[in-house]
């Protein structure tokens, strides 16, 4: 440890067990909450890949001591009796505070109870008879019960700061890697609690900590990367100068607009995305210091001779590149016409949209074809993101889609027309893994974010094709733009009210088949949050007449929507949806869900369908199609489909899981593909924690351990976790070829026969 004392002043690194097992104060002036999303996902994406570049599946609790430590940065306070000042610094501890949480609710949830407790000594600590959150702040308090608790929590009566902690706590629910979800969470609580460091610079009085707060962060900054970016490259323009720093000043008053570090974040985008390795491979050099980047190799980016091609790169590559990156900014934050998929992904998180986009806008392309490009690129990404959503895959984070997006990055970069994108796109999506089969099968587990954005898209399509307002951006919960989140709250509404003996007679035996059934996904429909109290807890018959006041896609239980409704018809007659469009008067029984299901299945095909998205329509390249376990590669090492290659596993066979505490038990079974196929719902998962969680209806399930083959007599053999290790002992995975050895004992036995 370093540590320096001067004139009541000291510094001091810490680590994250230390410092939240004090106590935090904040003052008045500093108790808003104002991260947004990017923030609080780019913290999470950082922990995670710091702590996965150096995790195995074969290491045990003991070894995370010797991973690389990672360091968050200075933090600055001061003493007030036994509890500290935050002064600077509370955006990040407040951050972590709410990942803590997280965690130990995950934690418990496994079993993991000795984990769950130390971190939830750093969550609160019991003093003085009661208990006292880390970050003291009595207007968060119920909040963060709820969240601990995971229960749901009204915060439309709180301030705008709480609206706001909750908000940021949902997007580290949806941040936090499935990887870290799984077996290896208890040794990545570990890891955040002794290998992450802060370095508290802790004043004597509150005078002095705020002296110091604005030094940090008024005085005597240094030069950035865009600085001295603008120098090389002005330095070197000859007689232009002048006319480039004029030009310069006005790309950064134009971007900066949407934020101060967004002129940096652009030139990080426009050099990945036109001139950077494809592969990745330079990004973390460009995002480090792009400013040197260029001044190594200039020649990358077309500064070969001194004068002209200096002043090009300002006036015409940098100038029309910050126009382009500004109008995609502005359709990301607001719905606009031509450009609504650049929105659809802003709302999911897919930031890496604009890496994709920036690669196939040319300098010339006039403001038409850039929305083409920018529509058709954004929509293919949406695409693959509700293929992923429906068919249960986890590839759904930022760094999945950043794969994606560096996979098609020489292709892009290859065209020039939209209608080559068209083509590109075309075969592309032609190629995608999945359908929309599996919305038949979807249900409502840990994925609420993602169904309601489902819904929100099928009931604006449904409204918009009858004539009415498309209003997609407020039935995902947004106003006028992005930054007014939640402003017009809607929530997922179950047909079924959740009490068993009100649904006897709907054709479910028993309280687990009715809660399977009232989540699936033709159970689920999108109602404004106002209306969803009023009467969400009532029986269908009840519900039924408030239904038909609502929009189509919730009217069309009822049978006056079909009447004097001529726009609703003839956009069935349309779509050729005669068929699947029904009303249910009398009762909603599992056939009626089941139907409902089928109706979302089909226009999930229409709104995704290629043409519609613009794509130029092709048959499936059958030889280079991309099967599910090949679309991208595994980031966090094994997978099922691994393990079939090299023979220890094989299609078809059982696996058992059981929640001891309660002492249920849950059967799947292996799918040709590697993936993992519930008994009970037939819904299939990419991972075997997403289908431990959705079998257990918990938020986090340990999936390599909790699945184990099923022997002959129906009881638990070997869980999956101890192939998985008799694979990497033996070396197995290093091959290229399946294996020709036999299958172990224990996965023989494990055969469903």
């Amino acid at each position: 440890m370093t540590e320096g004392v001067q004139q009541g002043v000291q510094g001091r690194e810490y680590t994250v067990r230390h410092l939240f097992g004090e106590q935090y104060l904040l003052e008045y002036y500093q108790r808003e909450y104002t991260w947004e999303r990017r923030h609080v996902v780019e913290l999470v994406t950082d922990l995670a890949n710091a702590f996965l570049r150096d995790w195995q599946r074969d290491h045990d609790r003991q070894q995370y001591a010797s991973y690389r430590p990672y360091f968050l940065g200075p933090f600055v306070c001061h003493p007030t009796q036994l509890k500290k000042n935050l002064v600077d610094g509370q955006q990040r501890f407040t951050t972590l505070h709410l990942l803590l949480i997280h965690i130990e609710r995950l934690l418990k949830e496994q079993g993991e109870e000795d984990t769950a407790v130390m971190v939830g000594q750093m969550v609160r600590r019991y003093a003085g008879g009661q208990h006292h959150y880390t970050i003291d702040v009595e207007e968060r308090r119920a909040c963060l019960e709820a969240l601990r608790a995971g229960a749901d929590f009204d915060a439309s009566e709180t301030t705008v700061s709480v609206q706001n902690l909750w908000r940021r706590a949902q997007d580290i629910t949806d941040a936090l890697p499935e990887a870290l979800r799984d077996e290896c969470l208890p040794i990545f609580a570990d890891w955040l609690a002794d290998r992450v460091y802060l370095v508290e610079i802790s004043a004597a009085d509150r005078d002095l900590s705020w002296e110091i707060f604005e030094t940090m962060n008024d005085r005597g900054a240094g030069l950035t990367s865009l600085d001295l970016l603008k120098s090389f490259v002005l330095s070197r323009a000859g007689r232009e100068q002048a006319r480039l720093n004029d030009a310069w000043r006005k790309m950064l008053a134009d971007l900066s607009e949407f934020g101060r570090q967004v002129p940096s974040n652009f030139f990080e985008t426009l050099l990945l995305a036109r001139y950077a390795a494809a592969d990745g491979s330079e990004d973390a050099e460009i995002e480090r210091a792009f400013h040197e980047w260029v001044r190594v190799q200039p020649e990358r980016v077309g500064l070969n001779v001194k004068g002209k091609d200096y002043t090009d790169f300002v006036l015409e590559t940098v100038a029309s590149g910050a126009e382009q990156f500004r109008n995609l900014l502005k359709a990301a934050r607001t719905r606009t016409d031509g450009l609504h998929a650049v929105f659809y992904n802003e709302v999911n998180g897919i930031d890496s949209q604009y890496l994709l986009i920036m690669a196939a806008l040319r300098r010339d392309d006039s403001p038409q074809i850039v929305r083409e490009k920018a529509q058709l690129l954004a929509s293919y990404l949406d695409l693959v993101f509700i293929l992923r959503v429906v068919n249960n895959d986890s590839a759904v984070q930022a760094q999945d889609f950043r794969e994606e997006v560096h996979r098609l990055l020489p292709a892009v970069r290859e065209t020039s027309t939209v209608d080559d994108l068209k083509k590109l796109l075309g075969r592309e999506a032609a190629d995608l893994p999945y359908n929309f089969a599996g919305v038949e099968k979807l249900s409502l587990h840990n994925n609420r974010r993602h169904l309601r954005y489902l819904l929100a898209r099928i009931t604006a399509f449904v409204e918009s094709g009858s004539r009415k307002p498309d209003e997609a951006d407020r039935y995902l919960g947004y106003g006028s733009s992005v930054t007014d989140g939640e402003s017009v709250p809607w929530e997922i509404e179950h047909i079924w009210a959740n009490k068993f003996s009100l649904h006897v007679q709907t054709g479910v035996a028993n309280e687990q088949d009715f809660q399977r059934e009232r989540n699936r996904l033709g159970a689920l429909l999108l109602l404004e949050k106002s209306i969803n109290a009023s009467f969400g807890a009532d029986i269908y018959r009840d519900k039924l007449p408030h239904y038909a006041q609502q929009n189509f896609l919730t009217a069309s239980l009822h049978p006056t929507a079909y009447k004097r409704n001529p726009n609703f018809r003839k956009f069935r007659e349309k779509q050729g949806l005669q068929d699947v469009f029904t009303a249910y008067p009398d009762g909603f029984d599992t056939k009626a869900i089941s139907a409902r299901a089928t109706l979302y299945r089909r226009l999930c095909e229409i709104i995704w369908r290629a043409d519609q998205l613009g794509f130029t329509e092709v048959t499936s390249s059958v030889p280079q199609q991309r099967s599910a376990t090949q679309q991208k590669k595994p980031r966090y090492g094994v997978q099922v489909a691994d393990l079939m290659r090299v023979g220890l596993l094989k299609e078809g066979m059982a696996l058992r899981g059981e929640l001891k505490r309660s002492q249920r038990v849950f059967h799947a079974a292996i799918t040709a593909s590697g993936r993992i196929r519930l008994e009970a719902s037939g819904e299939e998962f990419g991972s075997l924690s997403g289908a431990g969680t959705a079998a257990t209806g918990g938020p986090s399930n340990p999936g390599w351990t909790f699945w184990c083959l099923t022997l002959p007599d129906g009881t638990a053999g070997a869980p999956l976790s101890a192939i998985r290790k008799q694979a990497i002992e033996q070396g197995l995975l290093d091959q290229s070829q399946p294996s020709a050895d036999p299958l172990p004992e224990a996965a023989e036995n494990g055969a469903n026969r």
